[in-house]
């Protein structure tokens, strides 16, 4: 049923049901952190064991690399303007939407399903991003 649900808020929207569902969006990013590494929770903070981790795992010798490998350069975050229109349309009309988007650097994960943060990174990461208006899969 809820998957159901999903489609029909996408084929209605025209968005990724994440996008306009914040339960499915927090249930999404959960999994992200759960199985994929996704964070780190505060990224204006060293997090020294988060990006250790990652290091190890990508075997990157350069911690200054490691941190250009984020979701803002990831090939799945989609920044393009039909998505952040998704994005700011789920955030509604309480709050100035693209003040968020902008505060947290949102875009949306086309791999986990989620809106993600530019500054995080996940397990998932591939080099080749962002997706924008100029670069977008067909």
């Amino acid at each position: 049923m809820e998957k159901l649900k999903h489609i029909l808020i996408e084929a209605k929207t025209k968005c990724p049901a994440a996008t306009q569902d914040i339960e499915l969006n927090l249930k999404n990013r959960q999994k992200a952190i759960d199985e994929y590494g996704y964070g780190p929770a505060d990224p204006s903070q060293p997090n020294n064991k988060f990006w250790k981790k990652k290091m190890d795992m990508w075997d990157v010798d350069s911690n200054k690399d490691l941190k250009n490998m984020v979701c803002g350069t990831c090939a799945a975050f989609d920044i393009t303007n039909k998505t952040l229109k998704c994005i700011s349309k789920g955030i509604g009309d309480e709050l100035d939407q693209y003040d968020v988007i902008d505060a947290g650097d949102l875009g949306y994960c086309r791999f986990l399903k989620f809106k993600c943060a530019a500054k995080r990174t996940c397990d998932a990461w591939v080099t080749g991003g962002p997706l924008t208006d100029d670069k977008t899969t067909k």
